[in-house]
C-alpha cells in the first residue's frame, strides 16, 4: 500500500508543494490506489481534492507532526511505503521515499533564517540516510546530493522532473500571446537567491520598458532580498491567483528569470506553455531545462541583464516567435503523467526490497 505525506495540502501553493499536487494528481487519473495521510487541519484553498484519498491523523501541523506524529500512524502496519514530495521525510520511518527538491541551504546558508538553516541541516542528511530512495527533480539537483552527501551512491537517487500544471495547459489561448500594455515579466518566491536585486538593477537603467514582480514572501528567507512598493516602471504585484498568472504570462512581452541557484525552476516553463518568449540565467540547471528555448544572460552581471532584455527588445519581431515555437516544444517534453509513471515504478521496487 502506498501513503503519501500529505502535510503540503494545509500550505500555500509554492513551486515545491505545486510538485506534490501534480504527482498525487497524475498518480490518481492513472489508476494507482494511495491514500495522503494529513494533518488535522484546513486545506489550503489553492488544491482541489475531489477524487483523492485522505485520512487526517494526530495533532498539530509542524515538522513536530510530520516526524513524531505521522510515525504513529504506521505502528502495526506492514508492506507499505511512505512517499514524501516535499523536502523532508520522517526519519523515524525507514520504508519510505523522499524528494530532494534542492540544497540551496548548504550552497549558502546567508540565504535563509539561522533556525531554517539549523533544522534543514539536521533533519536533511537524516532523512536522506533512513530512506529507501531520493527523488530529486534535475540532474544538477542530483549532483548537489552526491557532492554534499558523499555517502549516497548515484543508484540511490532517480531524476523525476517537474512539469506544467493542466491548469495552464488547458487555459484558453494559453499559446496565444497579445501584450495590451508591453511590460516584461518575472515569477518566484521573494528570497535572496532569485537575485531580484540585480534584475531591478537592470531596469532602473530602462526606463521605457516595464517590469512587473510576481511573488511573495516567505518567513523562511532571510531579509537580505527585501523588495516593496513601485516605482515609474517597476511593479511589485505580490502573490497573484493562478488565472491572474497565466493572463500575466500571455500578456508578457517576455519572461525574465534571473535565479542563482534552483533546483529545477519551473516559471520558465510555465512561461513558454503561455507563449511568452523566456530569458534565463546562464546556470546549469537552467540549461538543463530550457535547451534552445531562452536567451540566456550572466545572472551575476547587471550588464548581461540590461544587454539580453535590450537586444530582445530590439528584435523582438524576430526573437519572439522562434522563442515562443521553441518554448511550445521544450515545455511538452515534461509530463507530470510521465513522471508520476516513474514514481509508482520506483515505489513498487522498493517496497519489494
Amino acid at each position: 500500500m502506498f501513503y503519501i505525506n500529505g502535510r503540503f495540502l494545509t500550505q500555500p501553493m509554492t513551486g515545491v508543494n505545486r510538485y506534490a499536487y501534480n504527482v498525487c494528481k497524475s498518480m490518481a487519473a492513472l489508476g494507482q490506489p494511495f491514500t495522503l495521510v494529513c494533518p488535522k487541519a484546513d486545506f489550503h484553498d489553492s488544491y482541489d481534492v475531489r477524487g483523492l484519498n485522505i485520512v487526517h491523523f494526530g495533532f498539530g501541523n509542524s515538522h513536530f507532526w510530520e516526524q513524531l506524529v505521522l510515525p504513529l500512524f504506521f505502528v502495526g502496519k506492514r508492506d507499505y511505503m511512505l512517499l514524501c514530495f516535499t523536502g523532508l521525510g520522517p526519519i523515524l520511518i525507514r520504508r519510505k521515499i523522499m524528494t530532494v527538491h534542492d540544497l540551496a541551504f548548504i550552497e549558502n546558508p546567508a540565504w535563509y533564517t539561522r533556525a531554517y538553516h539549523i533544522l534543514y541541516k539536521f533533519l536533511t542528511p537524516l532523512s536522506v540516510k533512513t530512506s529507501r530512495h531520493i527523488i530529486t527533480v534535475s540532474e544538477f539537483s542530483k549532483s548537489e546530493i552526491l557532492r554534499f552527501y558523499p555517502f549516497m551512491k548515484p543508484s540511490q537517487i532517480s531524476v523525476v522532473y517537474g512539469a506544467v500544471d493542466k491548469k495552464i495547459l488547458s487555459h484558453p489561448g494559453c499559446e496565444e500571446t497579445t501584450a495590451a500594455e508591453p511590460f516584461a515579466l518575472t515569477v518566484s518566491s521573494i528570497d535572496p537567491r532569485k537575485n531580484f536585486s540585480r534584475l531591478i538593477e537592470a531596469f532602473k537603467d530602462i526606463p521605457e520598458a516595464k517590469l512587473y514582480i510576481v511573488g511573495s514572501y516567505n518567513r523562511v528567507f532571510s531579509e537580505q532580498n527585501n523588495i516593496s512598493g513601485s516605482t515609474e516602471n517597476i511593479k511589485f504585484l505580490g502573490r497573484v491567483n493562478d488565472d491572474e498568472l497565466i493572463r500575466l504570462y500571455q500578456t508578457a512581452s517576455c519572461f525574465i528569470f534571473p535565479s542563482i541557484y534552483e533546483g529545477f525552476g519551473l516559471p520558465p516553463l510555465e512561461a513558454m506553455a503561455c507563449g511568452c518568449p523566456v530569458l534565463a540565467s546562464d546556470i546549469p540547471v537552467e540549461r538543463e531545462v530550457c535547451g534552445d528555448a531562452a536567451l540566456y544572460f550572466n545572472p551575476y552581471d547587471v550588464q548581461s541583464i540590461r544587454n539580453t532584455f535590450l537586444d530582445f527588445l530590439g528584435r523582438i519581431d524576430e526573437l519572439k516567435p522562434l522563442l515562443q515555437a521553441k518554448g511550445a516544444e521544450r515545455h511538452r517534453r515534461f509530463s507530470f503523467e510521465e513522471s508520476a509513471k516513474e514514481i509508482i515504478r520506483l515505489a513498487e521496487r522498493c517496497q519489494h526490497e
